[in-house]
């Protein structure tokens, strides 16, 4: 009976405080990526921070840390796709943004380098850059915020008697309008609406698009890496992208990261 009792307290201590148990294993595999960075053991820096993705910490300084591993180690398309995740979890972030730049720039200069031309379609859509300053979650609070603004303003028109402010509604109402339909727009532009697919990253080079979801069918272009691609369809392990300058095909799902 007393070993009954003490296995029940046991239990429920356990219960009381799996949130902190959870915290100090998550503290400690960040931690386990740092020393593996500092040691530079890339690939054992990069299985803990995937590792705390899989587990659900899906947090920007976990990403940004990928990142960085993934840019020390050379893959940096890898490290574009990361860097785009963290600035979308935690938009406007300098060193980020500024860590982003920097692997675009090396991207640059190696396809410079070697054909002569660094021309890669790399940047967010207008909608989603014009916007880049808020999150996602943000830009949804900030269209309900107008919305209900804007209809307390027009139900406010059919109330308000007194001529001044009716004018005053009256002009507010289309600017509020206004204003919701850029930031909707912006939302639905992050939220890809109007493009084919969702967005994602080459990441690696000379990529072959092929003509069909198989090994042994045509290609038709290359991407390279770091280029931005709309994913439109999925085929098994395969993936039909939509690049800049009219260039599609398929792709096996392990050349593109999605956003």
């Amino acid at each position: 009976m007393k070993r009954l009792f003490v296995l029940a307290i046991s239990l429920i201590a356990l219960l009381a405080s799996p949130s902190g148990t959870m915290a100090q294993s998550f503290d400690a595999m960040m931690s386990a990526g740092n020393e593996a960075f500092f040691r530079a053991d890339y690939e054992g820096a990069i299985d803990s921070y995937t590792s705390l993705i899989d587990a659900g910490v899906d947090d920007a300084d976990v990403r940004y840390n990928l990142g960085v591993v993934y840019a020390r180690d050379s893959q940096h398309g890898r490290a574009i796709a990361e860097f785009e995740r963290a600035l979308r979890l935690r938009p406007s972030d300098a060193p980020v943004s500024q860590a982003l730049q920097a692997s675009r720039s090396i991207v640059g200069r190696r396809h410079a380098e070697r054909d002569g031309e660094a021309t890669i379609e790399a940047g967010a859509p207008f909608g989603e850059a014009l916007f880049s300053f808020l999150s996602e979650d943000a830009l949804a609070i900030v269209v309900l915020i107008l919305t209900l603004a804007l209809c307390a303003l027009l139900g406010a028109l059919f109330v308000v008697q007194q001529e001044r402010l009716r004018i005053g509604l009256g002009v507010a109402a289309p600017l509020v309008l206004i204003v919701l339909l850029v930031t909707g727009g912006g939302l639905l532009s992050r939220r890809s609406a109007f493009a084919e697919g969702p967005p994602g990253v080459i990441v690696n080079d000379d990529v072959a698009l092929h003509e069909g979801p198989r090994d042994d069918s045509s290609v038709r272009a290359q991407a390279l890496e770091g280029e931005r691609a709309e994913i439109i369809a999925r085929d098994g392990t395969w993936a039909r992208v939509k690049l800049g300058g009219g260039r599609e095909g398929w792709l096996t799902e392990r050349e593109i990261e999605a956003l």
